[in-house]
């Protein structure tokens, strides 16, 4: 088992990418994954104010971490936040999203962030990694959803 990661995907990516997003999507909302959509992957990959960093297993992408590099109000410096972070489900327990949030860490060394942090769905199944990894943050998350029309 061949491990590299990816520390910022490129357009040429997208078709690879796709697939990732559509399952990553299905799974989130509890349905079958839609079609991969390249032209949205690329235009995701094209965002400028995220980073998508990725993984791959034996030359196939199989994991991604989406984030970005926001000020953080509290100490006048930069922090990471890890929006979106999967793994295809046949390659979980290979060190996949241990290795795409190590990678994050040094792009946080690099770029002097404070902190990376992310939030999970209570019924994540990847907490207990991130209970091996990270410390539990001191603060409880909330949301309002706008787009009622997203079932999450």
């Amino acid at each position: 088992m061949s491990l590299r990661i990816i520390p910022r995907l490129q357009a040429s990516d997208a078709p690879r990418l796709a697939p990732l997003i559509a399952a990553y999507s299905g799974a989130l909302l509890a349905s079958q994954p839609g079609a991969p959509d390249e032209a949205y992957a690329a235009k995701l990959i094209a965002e400028p104010m995220v980073g998508i960093a990725g993984a791959e297993l034996d030359g196939a992408l199989v994991g991604f971490a989406l984030y970005y590099d926001l000020p953080e109000a509290i100490s006048g410096r930069r922090a990471g936040q890890l929006d979106d972070l999967f793994v295809d489900a046949a390659c979980r327990g290979k060190g996949v999203a241990q290795a795409l949030v190590a990678c994050l860490v040094e792009e946080g060394a690099a770029r002097d962030w404070v902190h990376l942090r992310w939030m999970v769905p209570e019924a994540n199944p990847a907490a207990a990694l991130y209970d091996r990894i990270a410390e539990r943050a001191p603060w409880r998350n909330y949301v309002i959803r706008i787009d009622r029309s997203v079932a999450w």
